[in-house]
């Protein structure tokens, strides 16, 4: 008989540093008596990171006299909450003690890769746990670590709550991280520290994080593969949030406000299907709109301006005009600091999270039956006849659209590639590669007489003297020969690419 793999489950919360006091404070109003240790964890890996790339991580970590030997693998990280396997026993030094671990666990490296490892970060920090009840009976360690992860000269701060699932629903680490999320700014945290510390002893820099590609199967069900997108661009999201809050790389504005819009594709795609909570749509909307506005002066000031500056004759008035754009660029990004921060995103990332490990969408009693439609690629191919009919349409009517529907149309097709990226692992390499790429190329035209647009009206926003003047009269010149030309050809090849599903 297969011996089970010990499970691991919990959710993890970074906390701001500041609130760690406020958070001690709250926790100590409890019956549990608190359990404090200072800890020092080694982690193991061969020079070359071989273990952390297969997703797995081992540490010996020391609670005063005693030490403890850890083997964890990758598992499910979705909104901070992980479930893992973990195998941890007891050893008598400081060093991995591999016939202590069990088979299972000693296949998971090599022999060959046994003989490399070596200690390459460490992490020392203070703990203070706590077993708590959770909502139905849930038994949760809850566990505050500060302190830091070190690789060589290098280190960074650790200031984290982990929520440990001993017994019970995982629902009910939710609902005590939401209310901390509310009080404390917490904000959900799928990197753990063995993969900060991997980052660090390798030199790594955050950076923003773009979409990464689906593992759909078609023989998915419908949900199923709903709450995968939703999942992933609610990854994205959250891999940019702490850039957007405290970086100057207008990159992480750029992804971050990109998985929302995918985000509301993938809503709008499957609103037959899922009917999302007002709530959460309405959150939704309140974070698009705190990046919209920051996102557009980002263009505007670091595209749109460098295109159009060695045309301009008048260095003085281009720099005069290009200083006042630059304060009001940096106007709007403390503003949309201050939005996103009071917006609480952290708590609608475990709400959303939350509400798709529920499965929501169930309680509706019209989607009773719609949720067990026909396999996720057949509902696939519905989906995407759906979006390429109405461009198609708009397409062939270009030439007598208002600027209105134009608009329209470009949502269209951002949508329509949305969604083909969505299902893309569904159907064969080849045969969409095409129809993206048309896609793209009409996206991008459309895109750029958006653009133009929308710095016509950020331009009356600040008086950027005679040099707004001039750049006013470049957009019009580029707005008009963009309608003229490269949208209609852009489209005819759309309508000249045949659908591939």
């Amino acid at each position: 008989m297969t011996t089970p793999q010990p499970v691991e489950i919990e959710l993890k919360l970074a906390l701001p540093p500041q609130q760690a006091a406020a958070f001690a404070k709250l926790m100590a109003r409890r019956r549990s008596a608190p359990q404090q240790q200072e800890l020092v964890t080694r982690y193991f890996d061969t020079p070359d990171f071989s273990l952390s790339a297969q997703g797995v991580a081992l540490r010996v970590r020391r609670a005063g006299r005693r030490w403890l030997q850890t083997l964890k693998t990758e598992g499910e990280r979705h909104g901070g909450l992980s479930r893992r396997a973990e195998y941890e026993m007891a050893i008598s030094g400081g060093k991995p003690d591999w016939e202590k671990f069990p088979p299972e666990a000693r296949a998971l490296v090599p022999q060959a890769l046994r003989a490399q490892l070596a200690a390459v970060f460490e992490t020392r920090f203070n703990r203070t746990a706590w077993l708590v009840g959770g909502r139905g009976g849930a038994a949760i360690e809850v566990a505050l670590d500060v302190g830091e992860v070190r690789a060589g000269r290098r280190s960074q701060p650790i200031c984290e709550i982990e929520l440990e699932l001993k017994a019970g629903q995982p629902d009910a680490l939710f609902a005590l991280a939401q209310g901390w999320a509310r009080r404390f700014g917490c904000m959900p945290l799928d990197v753990s520290k063995a993969e900060r510390g991997v980052r660090l002893a390798r030199g790594e820099a955050a950076a923003p994080a773009k979409s990464a590609p689906l593992a759909l199967d078609g023989a998915m069900s419908v949900e199923d593969g709903f709450a995968a997108i939703c999942q992933a661009c609610l990854a994205q999201f959250q891999a940019n949030l702490p850039g957007v809050l405290a970086s100057d790389d207008i990159e992480y504005v750029h992804q971050a406000r990109v998985a929302l819009r995918r985000l509301r594709a993938a809503l709008r795609l499957y609103r037959e299907v899922c009917a999302v909570p007002d709530a959460l749509l309405a959150d939704l909307r309140a974070l698009a709109a705190a990046l919209g506005s920051a996102r557009d002066w980002d263009v505007l000031c670091s595209e749109t301006l460098p295109a159009i500056a060695p045309h301009c004759a008048d260095a003085a008035a281009w720099q005069h005009g290009r200083q006042a754009l630059e304060a009001r660029r940096a106007e709007v990004r403390a503003a949309m600091q201050t939005a996103l921060a009071q917006a609480q995103p952290g708590a609608w990332l475990l709400a959303f999270q939350r509400w798709l490990l529920q499965r929501g969408w169930r309680a509706a009693a019209e989607t009773q039956r719609l949720v067990q439609l026909s396999p996720l690629k057949k509902w696939a191919r519905r989906a995407l006849q759906r979006g390429h009919r109405p461009i198609v349409r708009g397409a062939r009517r270009f030439g007598q659209l208002q600027p209105e529907q134009r608009h329209a149309l470009r949502i269209a097709v951002k949508r329509q590639r949305y969604a083909a990226e969505f299902f893309q692992a569904l159907f064969a390499r080849g045969a969409q590669r095409r129809y993206q790429a048309v896609l793209r190329d009409a996206q991008d035209s459309l895109g750029r007489a958006n653009d133009a647009q929308v710095a016509r009206a950020l331009l009356a926003e600040a008086d950027a003297g005679a040099m707004g003047q001039f750049v006013l009269g470049w957009l019009a010149a580029r707005l008009a020969a963009d309608t003229a030309g490269a949208n209609a050809k852009h489209l005819q090849n759309f309508m000249e690419t045949a659908p591939y599903w």
